[in-house]
């Protein structure tokens, strides 16, 4: 029971730097978005439509946290890991179909010309933006996972990247304060939707990738297979199949046609090798004697 106590609080411990994060920008992304139509602002809008990039990296990186903790059923037997596939290639999608909502209105604001725009609101509600995505990276860099979670680093830096965006909200606002240039306005949200698009358009690669079952980005397919290859007592290599299970997972499977003196020692090296050194957190290796396999790899 006290072991059971202890492995839950570890777990929200866990959690509780996603869940201050989502909270946070949440909070920030309807003020800046109320903020902004009181501005006349599209900065402050494309602004707040990279916070939900945040908010949405946030979720995708604590759903990872929370579906890894779900046990396999029968009918699922890698259990609930590819959600974070599905939540990242919507992720994407949204953004940038927002980008595409973004760029419409700076055309509209450009051709109007005659929009007021406010750049103290922008200015202050831009400041409040920083001080958001600086507070909740604090909470991912005390909590230290960042150091050795792929994910929390990934949000991290993400958080880092969006204070960088604010920082140039700011800048716009404190032109059009002073010189009154409204259409420096659009032009920064063009920008900003340039950096979402850039951002995202990897993510949306890569997540397209893993839904038909590619190779994940990271993993040396060629490398690996040359390894195997060349295993002492392993002659020949077929039927490999490498696939990712979720944004961070990827399994393995492989017909190894072998000599008589493979043994289980070899397959456990084979398979701690595969894991720490390609990342293959599940491998599947069925192994045949030499003789009686094709001889020809993939």
């Amino acid at each position: 029971m006290g072991h059971e106590h202890h492995h839950h609080e570890f777990e929200q411990n866990k959690q509780a730097p996603y869940l201050i994060g989502i909270g946070l920008n949440l909070a920030f992304i309807i003020g800046e978005m109320i903020f902004a139509k009181l501005a006349g602002s599209t900065a402050l809008f494309a602004d707040a439509l990279h916070s939900v990039s945040d908010v949405a990296s946030l979720i995708l990186s604590w759903l990872a946290v929370l579906v890894f903790g779900l046990r396999a059923t029968r009918k699922r037997t890698y259990g609930f890991h590819n959600t974070t596939i599905l939540a990242s290639a919507v992720n994407a999608i949204l953004l940038l179909i927002a980008v595409g909502i973004i760029w419409f209105e700076a055309v509209v604001k450009l051709l109007n010309g005659k929009s007021h725009v406010d750049g103290d609101i922008i200015i202050w509600v831009a400041l409040v933006g920083i001080v958001i995505n600086f507070l909740s990276a604090y909470f991912f860099a005390k909590s230290g996972q960042q150091d050795h979670d792929l994910n929390a680093k990934g949000a991290y830096i993400h958080l880092l990247a969006d204070a960088g965006v604010s920082v140039g909200v700011v800048v716009s606002g404190v032109l059009i304060a002073f010189t009154g240039w409204n259409w420096i306005d659009p032009i920064v949200s063009v920008l900003i939707g340039i950096v979402i698009v850039v951002s995202s358009w990897d993510v949306f690669k890569q997540s397209l990738n893993l839904l038909l079952n590619g190779v994940p980005a990271g993993i040396d397919e060629a490398g690996l297979e040359s390894y195997l290859a060349n295993y002492p007592a392993v002659k020949s290599v077929h039927d490999l199949h490498i696939w990712g299970i979720s944004t961070t997972e990827a399994a393995l499977t492989a017909h190894l046609g072998v000599q008589k003196s493979f043994n289980d020692a070899d397959l456990d090296e084979i398979t701690q090798t595969l894991k720490h050194d390609y990342g293959i957190a599940h491998t599947t290796i069925q192994t045949e004697l030499h003789t009686e396999v094709n001889c020809n790899s993939i």
